[in-house]
């Protein structure tokens, strides 16, 4: 249904009017600010993943080149046992060619700016290379400890996983373009976690680690204990909204399973 609004009398009773309405659509957008279903704009500024992507392209074409990946800036297993803990953040520097930077590029643009549209750039920094040292810090023991493999771990694949489990909790509802169909990125969440674990199960024989991206992932469980307790309670709803919903959308799968 259309309103006509009467005609203003004047000046200034045009321009309370106006604040009026500004202050009336700002109320009620910040009246539910995190679980809109608004479509996040490609162009968004973002910061934290402007400087990520600018940092991480700059180093991946010194080196190139400079004939090669630098082997101290490489996180080999001995680096942890001899306590050089620098390679934890560096290796996540290094991409082994133009695939492996760009669909990392691509990640931290998508997920980063979400993340930091509800945390901010120094908490996505935060989330970022906290997922970074974890992620390569846990899949290296791993590696060594459980699996006896002599492994060494590079790319920003972790921090990208990080990012996004951080963006699947703060706005599950976040529809964004990536694979051509319109999806939340809580449903781009579950189906990256989904490949992982079945690479990982299938003994990464394609030569990607996902154990690396699995604890990336996981890493926001620690994280999330040192941030505010207002990202507490917004990363604890995104986490039943993303229980409920999985659950309804497995009844369904089931339901719709034997006319397949």
């Amino acid at each position: 249904m259309t309103r006509r609004l009467r005609r203003l009398n004047s000046v200034s009773e045009s321009k309370r009017f106006n604040l009026h309405i500004r202050v009336t659509r700002t109320r009620s957008y910040q009246r539910f600010p995190h679980y809109s279903l608004r479509q996040s704009g490609f162009l968004a500024d973002s910061w934290a993943a402007v400087v990520l992507i600018i940092v991480n392209i700059g180093i991946f074409f010194y080196f190139r080149y400079q004939g090669g990946l630098p082997l101290d800036w490489v996180l080999f297993p001995h680096h942890l046992l001899d306590g050089h803990l620098a390679p934890l953040v560096t290796s996540g520097f290094l991409h082994a060619d133009f695939v492996h930077l760009a669909m990392n590029m691509l990640g931290i643009f998508i997920f980063g700016r979400i993340t930091e549209r509800h945390l901010g750039t120094l908490k996505t920094f935060f989330i970022y290379f906290g997922s970074l040292a974890i992620s390569m810090f846990c899949s290296t023991v791993i590696y060594v400890f459980f699996m006896h493999k002599d492994v060494a771990v590079i790319g920003a694949s972790g921090a990208v996983m990080g990012l996004m489990a951080a963006a699947v909790l703060l706005d599950p509802f976040c529809v964004t373009y990536e694979m051509i169909l319109p999806l939340p990125v809580m449903i781009k969440g579950w189906m990256f976690l989904y490949a992982d674990i079945r690479g990982f199960l299938g003994g990464e024989t394609d030569g990607v680690s996902h154990l690396a991206h699995l604890c990336g992932f996981l890493s926001i469980g620690l994280l999330v204990y040192f941030l505010s307790a207002r990202d507490k309670s917004t990363m604890r709803a995104g986490l039943w909204i993303n229980i409920y919903s999985f659950f309804i959308f497995f009844l369904f799968y089931l339901w719709i399973r034997p006319g397949l």
